[in-house]
């Protein structure tokens, strides 16, 4: 015969042993439900890393175009700029200063000869001091500044000749770009080793010499 002793041991060990099995059965489904929600989230991310994927190699074919589209529009520029601008500049007479020694004028000057313009006189100006020198000369109808020294401002001088003649200020694209303000007689262009670089200057001389 069992006495309340016993039974009561008994039940202890009933309701312990419904306590383990609830536990690993709430632990079960706690893991099954964990890792429910680990799968929607990679899941998530990898659709999410599918759709950047997929619009970036849309946006990199998208610019593949665009660049190939604009090779084609430079090598047009660059086969017909005599056609295109051939006498714009017929009769102008321009100056050329040149800051700094380490470049070369030739681009420069058959830019200008191809639209027309004659080319008067060029000066070399290699440092600061001598950029007063450049006031005595006589600048006809307008004033490229070739920026050939990247340790070298044309800012001032150029404002100064503004004044009174119209001025370009030009530099080729590896030079480091200066901070300057443009006006109405006053264009600086970074880039006159390109095609859209030589066109900007020859519009502007036309409308503005």
């Amino acid at each position: 015969m069992y006495n309340f002793k016993h039974v009561t041991i008994l039940l202890i060990a009933v309701f312990i042993s419904l306590g383990i099995g609830i536990a690993v059965g709430f632990t079960a489904n706690s893991d099954k439900l964990l890792i429910k929600q680990q799968k929607a989230i990679i899941d998530q991310l990898e659709k999410s890393y599918n759709i950047m994927k997929e619009s970036n190699r849309m946006k990199d074919k998208q610019l593949k175009s665009l660049i190939e589209k604009q090779n084609k529009d430079y090598e047009f520029l660059e086969q017909n700029f005599e056609t295109l601008l051939k006498g714009s500049l017929e009769g102008k007479k321009g100056t050329i200063l040149q800051l700094g020694n380490k470049g070369d004028l030739t681009e420069v000057i058959k830019c200008l000869e191809d639209a027309g313009a004659i080319v008067q006189n060029t000066t070399v100006l290699n440092d600061y001091e001598k950029e007063g020198e450049a006031e005595t000369i006589n600048f006809h109808d307008f004033v490229v500044i070739v920026r050939t020294d990247e340790n070298l401002n044309p800012n001032s001088i150029a404002k100064r000749i503004s004044d009174i003649k119209p001025v370009a200020i030009v530099q080729t694209s590896n030079l480091p770009r200066l901070d300057i303000t443009t006006g109405k007689k006053l264009l600086y262009i970074d880039n006159i080793d390109t095609i859209i670089g030589k066109y900007r200057l020859i519009v502007w001389l036309i409308n503005n010499s």
